[in-house]
This record gives C-alpha cells, structure tokens and sequence, in this order.
C-alpha cells in the first residue's frame, strides 16, 4: 500500500527543525479509559485544544512501506504538553499506521475488500476513544478533530504520552497493524495550513477508495476523482487495475463494509 507514502513524507517535512518529545510505546502507561463516552462540561474543563478560533486538524495515513518506520511503536510531542498548557491552543494529531505488506498492493483488486477493511477499521479507532478527562470530538467528513481537557486530568498529570498510549493499544488491536507512530501537535510553529491541506488530501483519498470500489468510468476526462487520483500515486493503479478484473467493481456492493461505512448504495 503506496497510496499515502508521499504524503507521509511530506508531513514529516513540515515538522524539520522543531525538536520533539519522544516516548516508546508502554502499554502501562495508558490512560484509564471509560466505558462509554465521557461527557465534560465547561465548569469541569480545563481548557480546550483546536477549538473556537484555534487551529484543530487530524490526520491518519496507512502504509505498507517498513522503510518510513522505525521497528517500534512511538509517541512523538511537538509543542507544550497537556500539563503545560494554560489556555486554549491549536491541536493537531497526526497518525501513521504500518500494516502488513501482503495486504497492501495497490493494483490487485482482489485485496480491495481487505484494503477497505483494514483502512476503515483504522480511522474508526477515533470515535471508540473513551480517555478518561480527554473528550475527543472529532468528524468523518472533515478534518476536524477537537479535545476538551477536564481539571481532574491535570491534577492526576495525564500527558500526551498516556493519550498516545491509549490509541496505540487500541490500533494494535488489530491484527493487521505492525507499528504506530501518533503525533501530537500543540506549538505554532507547525504549518496548520499546510498539514490541514494534507488531512484534505487523505479525506478525499478514503473516499476516492470508496468510489472506486463503487465501480468509475475509464474514461479519465469524465471522472469525478481525476484530480486526486493524478495527484496520488496508486490511485490510478488501483482503479485500472479494478477494471481490469471484469466485474470485481460491481460484486456484492451492498455487503461490502465500506459502501455500508460511507452510506453508498
């Protein structure tokens, strides 16, 4: 699976010349998590992160490719961390899964259920995040991803380290994921502009999948996803290769989890 590489890379450039915080995956150090969505209330918050006029953006990219990762899961913190924060801040989180590489070749459509399987179960970690004093909301048709921190939390020093504990517990529930890397991003230093373009990309990239295993036309001049399936390599691998396998883009559509994830019929 090729068809986030480049921008993996791209995001980490972004990030060349600021200094962060690193921690290794410790599944001790995991944030106590509650059974069912916690709600915070204003008179129990402490503060909120990419809410209100402050930047928020999340982003997840999945690969195949081991090169873009080293053999260990990690946190990495670019910016203050939670108890260092005194006010409302821009937030990004940004998440790079490795998965198995017999699983990841763009152009065989025989893997596309299984390709959709693994990514949808991914980005879907997200809403089953219960942290305790940590309340994510967050959105499937965008980028947007907000947190509201409660004032017990601080007072019991969770950082992002437990956060990032936490989702790397519950992504490596998986069988199919390898490594994570979660990064958090509070410093203003990041250009959220330029990360929030490439959280787009990866939005249109999960729906171009959904779209493409919907069955498109061959003909490029009157295809809705032309400009991103140029943009990102593998797409056009992916669709042609789809094509190619006769009927494969219109089998059993009804079942197939991402068509019921996304709401297609």
């Amino acid at each position: 699976m090729k068809i986030y590489d480049a921008q993996i890379e791209r995001v980490r450039e972004l990030f060349n010349g600021i200094i962060p915080k690193k921690y290794e995956y410790c599944k001790g150090k995991c944030r106590e998590e509650n059974t069912q969505y916690e709600m915070i209330f204003q008179s129990d918050m402490a503060y909120e992160l990419g809410a209100n006029k402050e930047r928020a953006v999340n982003l997840t990219c999945v690969s195949s490719n081991a090169q873009l990762f080293n053999d260990k899961d990690e946190i990495l913190v670019y910016g203050d961390d939670l108890c260092e924060i005194l006010d409302a801040s821009s937030y990004a989180r940004i998440t790079e899964v490795l998965v198995k590489d017999d699983l990841g070749d763009d152009s065989n459509p025989s893997n596309m259920d299984k390709l959709y399987k693994i990514i949808q179960d991914i980005d879907f970690v997200k809403y089953h995040m219960y942290t305790k004093g940590f309340m994510i909301r967050t959105s499937g048709q965008s980028c947007l991803e907000q947190v509201r921190v409660s004032k017990n939390a601080l007072k019991e020093k969770v950082s992002f380290e437990h956060i990032g504990n936490s989702f790397i517990k519950r992504y490596r529930d998986n069988p199919n994921v390898l490594h994570v890397r979660i990064i958090f991003v509070t410093t203003a230093n990041v250009d959220f502009d330029k990360l929030k373009k490439e959280a787009d990309t990866a939005i249109d990239i999960r729906r171009s999948l959904s779209m493409i295993h919907n069955g498109l036309p061959t003909e490029c001049g009157s295809c809705e996803i032309k400009d991103i399936c140029d943009e990102v390599e593998g797409l056009r691998e992916l669709h042609f290769g789809s094509k190619e396998n006769g009927d494969y883009s219109k089998k059993k559509i009804e079942k197939s989890p991402i068509t019921q994830a996304f709401g297609r019929t």
